[in-house]
């Protein structure tokens, strides 16, 4: 894995200054080369929860073996929802052939635990998705590969990565919540922008968002320690594995084992399949955005990585357009806003003030070719709403009904 602190070239003098700066890019080299990892040849695969990719997180790569492959089912591969139904309703193309492809070991993480699966390329061919089937990571392909045909898997960093910054701050985020006011987390998700955990309390305060969100990001600081090890299913059932969180629930029987545990040091301890950092320091940041009540529970919406970056550049951007756009410094914009609204309050109730008078003055006319004979009476207004048509109606409602007139009004652009 890449290191955590990297040496920044320091000292007055010019030598030493380069020669540090000689290593560091040396360094940065040295890591963007992906070199796969090797394993034997093997007929039995390994089982998901022992995969590389779940022994370790940061193995971008692996040579292995191709050790079956078979066509995906057609309903598999179909996306659900897909056309519309109906009479006359468009027919969707048939999906593209795909295949799944069991091997040796990978580096491509099975969706599971709440965790997307991982993309990237096996033996060059483009996998789209990895599906824990009774075990095996099965690697959807857009292409066959030959069984017993050695290949490099590689895996999509970035993707990786980002997954599995928001994976490792979920489950931060719901240990100190546990630890501080005894709340489970019941549910979590990952999404392309943002992620939540929800919290089984009916109530969660803004000085509550705050505490988590500063002890989250002490921890961050402090780079815990977060390490996989693996178990039996007794062991884990019956309470014998060291600081287990006392809420995991038990194992069902079709788990066999070893079961995989993730400890985050002096934190949690949890079970789970999925990819962690390998410290705490790696997430950068956690932000806490907002607080969505669901059902007797809290959602809390963050971001973490370099998802915290991005939303802060995106923000930032947003922010200066709309200062640019108002002629006002960033820092006003609030200000700003607060005097438009109140200038659009006293536009509004001047506009009403006329409109009232319009009607008053249009009735009185309208009322004058009554009296004159007329009883199909048509106004036409380029800009008038609802309320000012209702208005109009009303104020002559009883001449109409004494003159047995009728009253059209129209509205929008034209001549009416």
């Amino acid at each position: 894995p890449p290191s955590a602190s990297d040496p920044s070239p320091r000292g007055p003098r010019t030598t030493a200054r380069r020669l540090l700066i000689a290593v560091a890019a040396a360094q940065t080299a040295a890591r963007s080369v992906v070199t796969p990892v090797a394993v034997a040849p093997m007929a039995t695969p390994v089982r998901c929860g022992e995969l590389l990719c779940q022994r370790d997180s940061y193995a971008r790569a692996v040579s292995t073996v191709v050790v079956s492959c078979e066509p995906r089912a057609a309903a598999a591969a179909a996306a659900p929802g897909n056309g519309k139904k109906g009479k006359g309703a468009a027919v969707p193309p048939p999906p593209l052939p795909e295949w799944e492809v069991v091997l040796g070991d990978t580096v491509l993480f099975p969706e599971g635990g709440g965790q997307p699966s991982d993309a990237g390329t096996v033996g060059g061919v483009q996998c789209s998705r990895v599906d824990n089937v009774d075990g095996l990571a099965r690697h959807v392909l857009s292409a066959p590969l030959e069984p017993g045909t050695a290949v490099d898997v590689v895996l999509d960093w970035p993707r990786r990565e980002d997954n599995m910054a928001q994976h490792s701050a979920q489950h931060l985020l719901t240990a100190i919540a546990l630890r501080k006011w005894g709340y489970d987390t019941t549910s979590w998700g990952l999404g392309d922008a943002t992620s939540f955990l929800e919290l089984g309390t009916p109530e969660f305060t803004p000085l509550m968002m705050a505490e988590l969100e500063a002890e989250a990001n002490e921890a961050v600081k402090a780079g815990t320690a977060v390490a996989p090890s693996w178990h039996s299913v007794a062991d884990v059932n019956e309470g014998r594995v060291p600081g287990l969180r006392k809420s995991s629930k038990p194992l069902p029987p079709s788990v066999t084992g070893p079961v995989r545990v993730i400890t985050y040091d002096g934190l949690d301890t949890n079970t789970c399949c999925g990819t962690h950092v390998h410290s705490t320091a790696r997430l950068q940041a956690v932000k806490l955005l907002r607080v969505e009540r669901a059902k007797g529970a809290c959602r809390v919406l963050y971001v973490a990585g370099g998802r915290v970056v991005s939303l802060l550049g995106s923000t930032f951007e947003r922010s200066a357009l709309l200062a640019s756009k108002m002629s006002v410094p960033q820092e006003e914009l609030l200000e700003r806003y607060d005097e438009n609204a109140r200038k659009a309050v006293e536009h509004e109730r001047a506009a009403k003030s006329l409109a009232a008078e319009v009607v008053t003055l249009l009735g009185q006319a309208l009322r004058c070719r009554l009296d004159n004979g007329e009883r199909a009476l048509h106004v036409h207004r380029p800009a008038a709403d609802a309320d000012f048509v209702k208005a109009l109606a009303a104020s002559l409602d009883e001449a109409l009904a004494e003159a047995q007139g009728l009253l059209l009004v129209t509205a929008g652009p034209g001549a009416g």
